[in-house]
């Protein structure tokens, strides 16, 4: 564990560091994100509490929960854990770590991008007025380009740290793709809604598998992926430290887009990776797709945000998207995405209920930090295995 994430003072956090914070120009960057926030205030099991209460300059921190509309109740560890976002409120969600005396979890998620920027100084990805993704010359980047392992890598990492993501065209053969597909319907065949290194949706009432995780353990064509040249040069487009997760984080996984899908999280929202925590962990995060079918709008393919990895934000509603660069990335087997952790994406279902859907391989690259504070078979999504269930649920499925 590393020595950097520390139990914080509870009191002198809130009369002394968090003012400062927000009065050296953190209350600025919050003011952007409080639109639709109502005052909130977090309390210990041991009762002391403190309210956050929006104001035109930012964030007003006062003693007490008299005036709170929604009050958060957690331990004092997992109050640490938020504020170094090790845990998100979803992950207190999903793990039952927070109780809601007060209020709603809507008011809390609303308000966790303004406290990200008051907590550590992270700008807001502005849904109303979101940054431009541009080239060189300034001109709108055109979101369908694709590269090749033939590209220079400073082309290619120019446009992945401008857009976020990147479409590598044949980096696999059709043999290699071939390879991987037999080992995930082995994989698939084996798999349980119990094992916990699964995820399950339900078509017209029947269990069908939508993801395996930590493939790499039966499947040794998988695992060679780690040594796999071509995959480390991509990896290491996030930077020569970044490291892949074999033996951590859901190790090397498929993800399966299933037609008809009805529960649980087989057609991802929008989300970021970092999502559910460790974005001060984990980011820079990479992660890599090897594209075992082609992805169409039938089929069901990955969708992004241009530019959205240059800040924090609450997750956008379909009216908010109508108006930011979107783009659905168009790829044949064979292909390979790659994307940061923190951009916005989402895995919308199958537009054709009758098609064979999609399935993909990620392979994750991490800063070394992540190894110091995430252990091997353990990771941030273990807490989507609600106690008991073993299968994912959506955060729609909890109640308020």
């Amino acid at each position: 564990m590393s020595e950097r994430f520390g139990p914080i003072d509870f009191d002198e956090f809130h009369l002394e560091d968090l003012p400062e914070r927000l009065a050296g120009g953190n209350g600025k960057l919050a003011a952007a994100h409080l639109g639709r926030c109502r005052p909130i205030a977090f309390r210990l099991d041991d009762g002391r509490a403190y309210t956050y209460t929006p104001t035109a300059k930012g964030i007003d921190i006062s003693p007490g929960e008299a005036d709170a509309q929604t009050v958060v109740e957690l331990t004092h560890a997992d109050w640490c854990d938020f504020v170094w976002e090790l845990k998100t409120c979803f992950a207190l969600l999903y793990d039952e770590r927070l109780k809601l005396p007060v209020g709603s979890f809507g008011q809390v998620s609303r308000w966790e991008p303004a406290l990200r920027a008051a907590f550590e100084g992270q700008p807001v990805y502005d849904y109303n007025d979101p940054p431009k993704v541009v080239d060189d010359m300034g001109q709108p980047l055109d979101l369908t380009t694709t590269f090749t392992l033939d590209d220079p890598d400073d082309v290619i990492v120019d446009f992945l740290r401008r857009a976020g993501f990147v479409h590598l065209r044949g980096v696999f053969t059709d043999e290699e793709i071939e390879a991987m597909r037999r080992d995930v319907d082995v994989a698939v065949a084996n798999a349980r809604p119990d094992d916990r290194h699964s995820w399950w949706t339900t078509v017209d009432g029947e269990e069908v598998c939508n993801r395996v995780n930590y493939l790499n353990e039966q499947s040794d064509v998988i695992a060679a992926l780690s040594d796999d040249p071509r995959l480390k040069r991509i990896g290491a487009l996030g930077g020569p430290e970044l490291r892949d997760t074999s033996d951590r984080l859901d190790g090397h996984n498929v993800v399966i887009k299933v037609p008809g899908a009805e529960t649980g999280l087989a057609d991802l929202p929008w989300h970021r990776d970092c999502g559910m925590g460790g974005h001060t962990v984990k980011c820079p995060m990479l992660n890599v797709g090897i594209q075992l079918d082609a992805a169409t709008a039938a089929a069901g393919q990955l969708h992004m945000i241009a530019g959205s990895h240059l800040g924090t934000s609450a997750l956008p509603s379909d009216d908010e998207v109508a108006n930011l660069p979107t783009t659905a990335i168009v790829t044949e087997p064979g292909d390979v995405t790659a994307h940061w952790g923190h951009t916005l994406h989402a895995a919308p279902p199958p537009g054709d209920r009758k098609a064979a859907g999609r399935r993909a391989i990620y392979v994750t690259y991490v800063a070394p930090l992540t190894f110091d504070m995430v252990g091997p078979g353990q990771g941030y999504n273990d807490v989507l295995f609600t106690r008991g269930e073993g299968r994912v649920r959506h955060a729609d499925e909890f109640s308020s």
